[in-house]
C-alpha cells in the first residue's frame, strides 16, 4: 500500500480516530491501531474500533499502491500532529511496517497484521432513515448532561432513544434528573426503544457538528448506526430496560413562575459559591419575587432577590444548584418556566416559547 495524503486531512482523520481506538495499555493490541486501506485510485479509508464503538470514514488522497495496513492511532497522530502543511507519503513496507515521509522527516512505525482486525458492524438489511443533523446534535446536548455518571448503574449511562407519533424521544436520567426533549420526525422507527451509551453519543456530537445537513439512523439487533456523508459511526446498544420514566414526570396542577434565564443562572452562581457541599440553594418564591439563598455553610451566607411572576403563597424548595445551572446553561431561549407543586414534589423546568422539552429536578430538603 501506498498513498499520498494532505497533512490536514490525515491530521482531521486521527483525530476523530482518538475516541474510538482504545487508549488502554492493557487492550488488545489490535484495538490500539487503526485500519487504513485504499479505495480506488483516489481515495482511502481510515477505520477504529473498541468494539463498544465503531468508526470509519473515508478521504482524498492520492493512491499509488492498492493495500491495507494498521498502525498505533496515538502514535500515528502525535507524528502526523508535528509535521509541517505538507504533503504526507504512508508507504507499506515489508514486515508489517509502515514508513511515514513529510519533506525531511521520515519515520518507521510497526503495523500489525490487518486480518487480525476486527470488522465492523454493516447496515445492511436494516432500514435507515434521515433526519437533519442539527436537529439531532441539539437533542442529544440538550439531554445526555443528565446520564449518570455512576458505571453501576448501566442503564442510566446512556440515553434512551424511541419513537412515538411521528416525534423523536430522548431521554436521560441519573435519578436526582430527568432530561426529556421530543422533536417531530415522520417515518423512523423506534418504537421499542434503545439506550446508546454516553461515550458513543460524545463521539456523535463532536461529527454532527462538522457534517452536512442530514444523518441517517439505522437500528440492528445490537447496533446503532449513524451515516453522515462520508463518515459512519456505530454503537453497541446498552442491553437492559430504561427506567419507567413516564412515572418520574409529575401531572402538575400547582403553580407555574416565569422567569428571566439569564438572570437567574448569574445570580444562581454567584449564591452557590457560598453553599456548603450538598450544592443546596434554597428557592423562595413570594408574590413578584423569586429569593435565593445558602445558608447553613461555615464559608457564609448568600442571598439574592430576582423578580417573578409568582402570584401565590410563599412557597420554600431547596435544589441542587449544579442541577439546575446545567439545564439553564444549555437552553437557547430567554425565559423559562417553573413548574412547582410543593417543597416535597419534583420541579419541572421548560423553556418558555418552545415545545417538547421537560427537565424535572428533585427537591433537596430544606
Amino acid at each position: 500500500m501506498e498513498i499520498t495524503v494532505k497533512r490536514d486531512t490525515l491530521l482531521r482523520a486521527l483525530q476523530m480516530m482518538q475516541g474510538v481506538a482504545e487508549s488502554r495499555s492493557s487492550a488488545m493490541p489490535i484495538l490500539q491501531n487503526v485500519l487504513i486501506e485504499t479505495e480506488g485510485k483516489k481515495k482511502f479509508r481510515m477505520l477504529g474500533t473498541n468494539l463498544d464503538i465503531s468508526l470509519k470514514a473515508a478521504f482524498e488522497a492520492e493512491v499509488g499502491k492498492a493495500g491495507k495496513t494498521t498502525l498505533n492511532a496515538r502514535r500515528f497522530f502525535d507524528i502526523v500532529r508535528e509535521l509541517p502543511e505538507a504533503d504526507v507519503r504512508l508507504a507499506e513496507e515489508q514486515g508489517q511496517w509502515a514508513r511515514i515521509v513529510c519533506e525531511r522527516s521520515s519515520f518507521r512505525l510497526p503495523g500489525l497484521p490487518p486480518a487480525d482486525f476486527p470488522s465492523l458492524p454493516e447496515a445492511k438489511g436494516a432500514e435507515s432513515h434521515k433526519l437533519p443533523a442539527k436537529t439531532l446534535g441539539d437533542m442529544i446536548r440538550k439531554t445526555m448532561f443528565a446520564i449518570s455518571q455512576d458505571e453501576t448503574r448501566y442503564t442510566y449511562n446512556g440515553v434512551f432513544m424511541e419513537s412515538e407519533d411521528e416525534k423523536l424521544r430522548l431521554v436521560a436520567t441519573d435519578g436526582h434528573r430527568l432530561a426529556l426533549i421530543e422533536r417531530p420526525c415522520p417515518g423512523l422507527k423506534l418504537e421499542r426503544g434503545v439506550i446508546v451509551h454516553k461515550k458513543a453519543l460524545g463521539e456523535l456530537v463532536k461529527l454532527l457538528q462538522g457534517s452536512g445537513e442530514e444523518v441517517a439512523v439505522a437500528l440492528t439487533q445490537n447496533h446503532i448506526l449513524f451515516q453522515m456523508e462520508s463518515v459512519e459511526l456505530s454503537a453497541r446498544l446498552i442491553d437492559g430496560e430504561f427506567p419507567k420514566y413516564r412515572q418520574v414526570i409529575p401531572k402538575h396542577d400547582g403553580s407555574a413562575i416565569l422567569t428571566d434565564r439569564e438572570a437567574l443562572v448569574r445570580a444562581l452562581r454567584r449564591v452557590s459559591l457560598l453553599s456548603n457541599e450538598t450544592r443546596m440553594v434554597k428557592f423562595v418564591f413570594q408574590p413578584g419575587q423569586l429569593t435565593l439563598t445558602t445558608n447553613g455553610s461555615e464559608a457564609g451566607e448568600a442571598e439574592e432577590v430576582l423578580e417573578s411572576d409568582y402570584g401565590g403563597e410563599k412557597l420554600e424548595i431547596g435544589f441542587n444548584s449544579r442541577y439546575c445551572l446545567d439545564v439553564l446553561g444549555i437552553l437557547d431561549e430567554p425565559k423559562v418556566r417553573f413548574e412547582l407543586k410543593d417543597s416535597l414534589s419534583p420541579g419541572v423546568i421548560t423553556p418558555e416559547g418552545s415545545e417538547g422539552y421537560t427537565y424535572v429536578v428533585m427537591p433537596m430538603r430544606v
